[in-house]
């Protein structure tokens, strides 16, 4: 079971301060039209990124951060990744379970030890949320590289370049868990050459893209930043036609902006046209095998 926490892009959708017609259409609309920040969770143990709202996100939809013990981080930036909160896994070892009086501290429960994946940037950004103290803060910590797999403790993850931003290495992932195979590309814009001879060598059962940047036709897409949906359903066409992908196989948009996409219930049936499934913040995809 694979769950979109948040489907929007930074600046959410409605935005923050905006009023332009789709926000203030989302807004009065309410439900699958608005938008948090982008994160994913699979099954209830794996998180794919941390933004600011996640324990909000999470309890909305009836998961708990007490359960996860997996993270995957695509890059460091704010939206995808708000280390503050792990600074509330203090609980020294040795103390009293619950703490005694004297003990207190910003848990009274252990936490359930939790296994960090991303790059140097986001290994820096953890650092200094828990003051170089990761024992106490029950954690470790796992830096990735581009092309090499790792082994959580439920998946094989592999994460690819994105083609995002250049002063960091950002990543998409590979995730290979109980016989299925999902591609989640966000935050990126066109797949970097090495990257899309890399994917060739799957066939995916889930496709997750990021559509940043909507209907807009005038963005170049091949530059580092985001995609539209026009490359959405560009890539699915390249896809099917290498074989990496079957007909019937869902290929889902997530991290929508606001400002070139019209509020969910008017821009889903759009995308459909195209055999694109837009998420909304909620939405669970039951993983089946593809043939």
């Amino acid at each position: 079971m694979f769950t979109f926490l948040g489907t929007s892009a930074g600046e959410q959708y409605p935005g923050v301060w905006c009023d332009c017609q789709n926000c203030h259409g989302a807004r009065h609309l309410g439900g699958v039209n608005r938008r948090r920040n982008s994160c994913a969770i699979l099954a209830d143990h794996t998180l794919i990124d941390f933004g600011p709202a996640i324990p909000i996100q999470l309890d909305e939809r009836g998961f708990s951060l007490l359960k996860v013990d997996t993270l995957l981080v695509t890059h460091s930036h704010q939206d995808h990744f708000f280390p503050w909160y792990l600074r509330w896994r203090y609980y020294p070892r040795g103390i009293a379970n619950p703490p005694e009086g004297h003990e207190m501290g910003p848990v009274f429960t252990k936490p359930l030890p939790l296994t960090i994946y991303g790059n140097s940037r986001v290994r820096e950004l953890t650092w200094d949320a828990i003051k170089g103290d990761p024992q106490n803060h029950h954690l470790d910590f796992v830096l990735l590289r581009p092309w090499e797999s790792v082994v959580t403790r439920h998946l094989v993850c592999t994460p690819i370049k994105a083609n995002h931003d250049p002063r960091e290495e950002c990543f998409n992932f590979i995730l290979e868990y109980q016989g299925k195979t999902i591609l989640y590309a966000t935050d990126t814009a066109a797949f970097l050459p090495q990257t899309k001879e890399f994917l060739t060598d799957y066939r995916f059962d889930l496709v997750v893209m990021e559509g940043t940047l909507g209907f807009n036709q005038k963005y170049d897409a091949s530059v580092s930043g985001h995609s539209n949906f026009h490359l959405n359903r560009e890539t699915r066409e390249w896809m099917l036609s290498s074989n990496m992908l079957a007909e019937k196989a869902p290929f889902v948009i997530t991290h929508t902006g606001p400002h070139f996409a019209p509020p969910h219930e008017e821009c889903a049936p759009l995308l459909a046209k195209w055999q694109l499934t837009l998420a909304h913040d909620g939405m669970t995809v039951h993983l089946q095998k593809q043939v």
